[in-house]
């Protein structure tokens, strides 16, 4: 890709050095892309989601190692099926990319395994362009002002008005739609039941299965999408979900802070890893660009 070739051939000037870093080679549990994290001098991984409006920090990891942070009061969580009250943390050192800092105001979340001691989301991904190759497992970050992502950018592509969550233009089969880009999100696609129905899906008999989110979990129904549009690409048989009869499932929106009245675009599902794992995703979440490509042989 034309796109590709001009980021790596930056990297040859001296001067590029400290405005791109080197690879950083990632891990995927189940789909979740982790990278090493020091916290509180702890080895340990960070868990990368797009579809998060805060970072956070793992309760399991917080109580393994009987970490005490300032605790300074609560905030709510909505999770894909539930609202949940989560503690709030200050001032909890973390080392990441050779960069050494302090993340303040960290709500506590469960992450499931303790080794995953904190979730990066939008806070940290507006700090950087960044620059995911999933084929090759591996990430580079890039300044602002390094790169214009606007100029190479192939797909509909927007931050959702007032969550300032990443949206994406996805066609499923016939229809075109925003959902929510979550890398923090290990299936294909989720959508609402309403659209699963549009396409004459509830008529047969599914595959169900639990999904995971935040803080619980919802019996999903699962097919296979024949055609999936994700900007300049097409993809065949794709995992798509639905919630299944009676499941109480909020897909439009994933992290939300409850206390937000600001309405944006109508968001129809989330997608993520199964979708994303063919390719390099470039992203600037500050100012809302993305440009999706094929990966190069790793360099």
């Amino acid at each position: 890709m034309k796109f590709i070739t001009l980021v790596a051939g930056l990297l040859i000037s001296p001067l590029s050095y400290a405005a791109v870093s080197p690879w950083l080679d990632f891990t995927y549990q189940n789909g979740l892309i982790t990278i090493p994290v020091k916290v509180s001098n702890i080895d340990s991984y960070a868990v990368l989601d797009t579809g998060a409006n805060t970072n956070a920090i793992n309760e399991n990891f917080v109580a393994k190692h009987n970490l005490k942070y300032n605790h300074t009061g609560n905030i709510e969580i909505e999770g894909a099926f539930e609202t949940k009250r989560n503690k709030i943390y200050q001032k909890v050192p973390v080392s990441f990319f050779g960069i050494d800092t302090h993340l303040e105001r960290l709500p506590s979340l469960d992450l499931s395994m303790p080794n995953n001691a904190v979730l990066f989301g939008q806070g940290f991904f507006k700090l950087f362009n960044t620059q995911i190759d999933y084929p090759n497992k591996r990430m580079r970050l890039l300044t602002h002002d390094h790169l214009n992502i606007k100029e190479y950018e192939n797909i509909d592509f927007k931050l959702q008005k007032g969550f300032e969550q990443p949206i994406v233009k996805v066609t499923l089969e016939d229809k075109s739609m925003w959902m929510l880009l979550d890398t923090g999100f290990t299936g294909g696609m989720l959508i609402e039941r309403r659209i699963a129905k549009s396409f004459g899906w509830l008529k047969k008999q599914n595959p169900k299965t639990y999904f995971a989110g935040a803080n619980t979990t919802e019996k999903m129904e699962n097919v296979k999408a024949q055609e999936v549009k994700f900007g300049p690409f097409t993809l065949s048989n794709v995992h798509v979900a639905f919630p299944a009869e009676g499941s109480k499932v909020n897909v439009s929106s994933q992290y939300r802070h409850t206390s937000s009245k600001i309405r944006g675009v109508r968001v129809s599902g989330i997608v993520g890893y199964d979708v994303f794992k063919h390719f390099v995703m470039t992203m600037d979440l500050k100012n809302g660009n993305l440009h999706v490509g094929v990966p190069e042989k790793k360099l």
